[in-house]
């Protein structure tokens, strides 16, 4: 993944980034966290990425496609009163849709919800979750029986939420799928099932 250290400003007040460097705290399990114990402070501003889980991909006959990059909301906010917030990891879809990365409360001035990624739509692609200038996926890629090539999946942002790719051979293997563990990776559409789960989404605090 991308180092976001110099994606954003430095944090006001008492928090780190001292010369544009930022210090970051990654989430990868639900539960609450203090801001107080990394140092955030009332009115400081923090970076924040929080990407959603993929979506599963689809296998049959007649196509196969990727499933669709968890969203990703990616800015900086200013805290109110620094205190707890609770934070909700997306999981990848096994059945169907990918699920939302949620961040809130502990003097968030909004709380920030990925939203949920979808498998394909009724006729096979991938559906995008995109919220113009607040959230980004990659769409799956697609293949259909006739086919020689598929369309190539969508990038995400940063590394975060790329899209499944769809190919009759899987590429998500036990070599590289660590790697993909808290990428909101969209999965493969492709024969071997194990392959077609999505893989869970991440937050990142930059302050």
């Amino acid at each position: 993944m991308s180092n976001f250290s110099t994606f954003f400003p430095s944090g006001s007040g008492s928090s780190g980034g001292g010369g544009g460097i930022l210090k970051q705290h990654r989430i990868t399990t639900s539960g609450t966290l203090d801001l107080t114990t990394l140092g955030i402070a009332d009115g400081d501003t923090i970076g924040l990425i929080v990407v959603g889980g993929g979506s599963m991909g689809y296998y049959a006959s007649s196509f196969v496609a990727g499933g669709s990059g968890g969203g990703v909301w990616k800015g900086s906010v200013t805290i109110g009163t620094a205190g707890t917030v609770t934070a909700t990891i997306g999981a990848g879809g096994t059945s169907n849709n990918g699920f939302p990365s949620i961040l809130s409360g502990g003097g968030l001035p909004i709380d920030i919800n990925t939203g949920n990624s979808y498998r394909y739509d009724g006729i096979g692609y991938s559906q995008p979750l995109i919220t113009p200038g607040t959230l980004y996926n990659g769409m799956g890629g697609y293949k259909n029986s006739s086919q020689d090539v598929s369309n190539a999946p969508g990038s995400g942002i940063d590394g975060y939420g790329i899209g499944g790719t769809a190919s009759s051979s899987a590429t998500v293997t036990s070599a590289n799928t660590t790697a993909y563990v808290n990428s909101g990776r969209g999965g493969d559409g492709n024969s071997s099932a194990s392959s077609r789960d999505g893989f869970s989404g991440v937050i990142i605090i930059f302050y």
